[in-house]
């Protein structure tokens, strides 16, 4: 699916701390903002899902490859304990009676039910974006949470499937390297040069956040609606909205460390961190992220 905006500059001026936009996005030299509001054109509810059987059942189906292939992975190495080809049909009969039972799906339903509630971030953020790009007539904001949830679901299969590669290469990277500065630099300058051409388009950007969090699905998904250029070929300071946060514009500066421009230098506003439950969000350290690029 494609991802196509039409360029629509509304006079309307959004609201959030440490905002003040005109009433049309600023096309200076240093600096690009568009006429979204996290408060109107975001989402009234906070990205926090609980499972249900619906959640459960998409999940299982669009893991399901995966699960199979793994089965059969493990079906083939047991299998090959007994015998070469007596192996290999023990192995095709073991994955083809498990997958017939619904293991793969049952394990996938058990595994997510170990979070009591999930995110979906990317679904939020790409069709927030979406919505106010169409010029929708009712406000994002004014939606409910489970008339609109199916199509969340959809959308961050979306995101996903665009982006889920990168997200696990460069949380990798920040996970083993676990420097202040990780070398995830090379392609920082080129992701805020397209960031910023597709907002001078008047298109919302789609950032993906990168942290060095222990839990691989703790990366995260927000709207780009403005932003603006620093002295440094990657120094930016973008203006967001974050599923996280309803109704709040929050911000992430991105830049590469001085002493070595391989390595990122990248800080945020965003509640980055060690929580008071154990676990981290996003990252290991207040107001840190690893990397930040364009996920569409």
């Amino acid at each position: 699916m494609q991802y196509t905006f039409r360029p629509r500059f509304l006079a309307t001026v959004p609201s959030g701390p440490m905002l003040e936009p005109p009433s049309a996005p600023s096309l200076s030299t240093r600096k690009v903002l568009l006429p979204f509001d996290p408060a109107r054109d975001g989402f009234s509810f906070a990205n926090s899902f609980t499972w249900t059987d619906a959640d459960l059942d998409h999940l299982a189906v669009r893991l399901r490859p995966l699960t199979l292939g793994l089965l059969a992975a493990l079906g083939g190495a047991a299998g090959g304990l007994v015998g070469r080809r007596r192996g290999a049909v023990a192995g095709a009969l073991t994955t083809g009676a498990v997958s017939a039972a619904g293991a793969g799906d049952a394990l996938v339903r058990r595994i997510a039910q170990r979070w009591r509630t999930f995110g979906l971030c990317g679904g939020m953020a790409l069709t927030a974006a979406e919505r106010w790009h169409a010029g929708s007539p009712v406000p994002t904001s004014k939606l409910e949470r489970d008339t609109i949830r199916p199509l969340l679901r959809r959308r961050q299969n979306e995101t996903l499937r665009r982006s889920l590669p990168r997200f696990v290469r460069e949380w990798a990277i920040a996970r083993v390297d676990r420097s202040e500065h990780p070398p995830l630099g090379a392609r920082l300058a080129d992701e805020v040069d397209r960031a910023e051409r597709q907002l001078r388009e008047g298109r919302p950007v789609l950032l993906g956040l990168v942290g060095d969090s222990p839990d691989p699905f703790a990366n995260h998904q927000v709207v780009a609606f403005g932003m603006e250029r620093g002295d440094g070929p990657a120094e930016a300071t973008f203006f967001v909205y974050d599923p996280n946060a309803p109704g709040v514009t929050r911000h992430v500066h991105t830049a590469l460390a001085e002493h070595d421009p391989r390595r990122t230098a990248i800080r945020t506003d965003l509640p980055t961190g060690p929580r008071a439950s154990g676990r981290c969000h996003l990252s290991t350290r207040p107001g840190w992220l690893a990397s930040v690029f364009v996920v569409m």
